[in-house]
């Protein structure tokens, strides 16, 4: 029988615990991608890089794709919730809006060291059942996200009523997903170049999504882009 003065672990702080050494996992695993590759490094070099028995490992994560799963989880989630608060609260012109969405996939891959990003993708195509079906997914669902945008100001006028959103979506996303892939493979392109030639094809590719008058694309500045 256990005593009334008996300390207990405050509710939840198990769980806090957990989810900070799946964290530092995470983590661990992240750095040594980028440093040695996916397909050189073992479970026992993230555990020692974690400070962890190879045995808690396995009991978080029972595979090194199971980590790389893990990593593509997290940085997809951080872009969704970043892309819910601008369809949330969108700027009133859409070229400003697609922007700050697609600035959002830049901000992200650009954030880490691109050798990881290229890891992955190596990973995606290497195992495609798992890792490219979840960067898939992923990807699916942020072009679903930016045809959710693209809804927006075609119900209220701004875009043309005729707009299909989910491929103008994709046509969007196929711009963004170019240059990243152009600077995650060529060191020479910075991320700054990949920004800015982002940003030109996004405003070229919707040059043909505003209502047009005689020929002529109406922005909301009242001009032909």
């Amino acid at each position: 029988m256990n005593s009334p003065f008996t300390l207990r672990k405050p509710p939840g702080l198990r769980s806090r615990q957990k989810q900070a050494r799946e964290q530092c996992i995470i983590k661990a695993a992240e750095r040594l991608f980028a440093r040695k590759g996916y397909a050189e490094v073992a479970m026992e070099d993230i555990a020692r890089r974690a400070g962890l028995a190879v045995g808690t490992i396995y009991n978080y994560f029972p595979s090194k794709s199971a980590l790389l799963l893990a990593i593509v989880r997290r940085e997809t989630e951080s872009m969704l919730a970043r892309g819910r608060k601008i369809l949330e609260d969108p700027p009133r012109d859409p070229l400003a809006a697609v922007s700050a969405f697609t600035g959002i996939f830049l901000d992200d891959i650009t954030r880490d060291d691109r050798r990881l990003w290229r890891e992955l993708f190596g990973a995606a195509i290497a195992e495609p059942s798992t890792v490219g079906q979840r960067l898939f997914e992923a990807d699916v669902q942020l072009v679903l996200q930016l045809s959710s945008l693209l809804e927006r100001y075609r119900r209220d006028g701004t875009l043309a009523s005729d707009l299909e959103p989910l491929p103008a979506a994709t046509v969007l996303y196929g711009v963004c997903f170019t240059w990243l892939t152009a600077y995650l493979m060529n060191d020479a392109i910075s991320a700054e170049m990949a920004g800015d030639e982002i940003r030109r094809g996004i405003a070229i590719a919707m040059r043909g999504f505003y209502p047009r008058v005689d020929g002529i694309s109406i922005t909301t500045g009242g001009h032909a882009p």
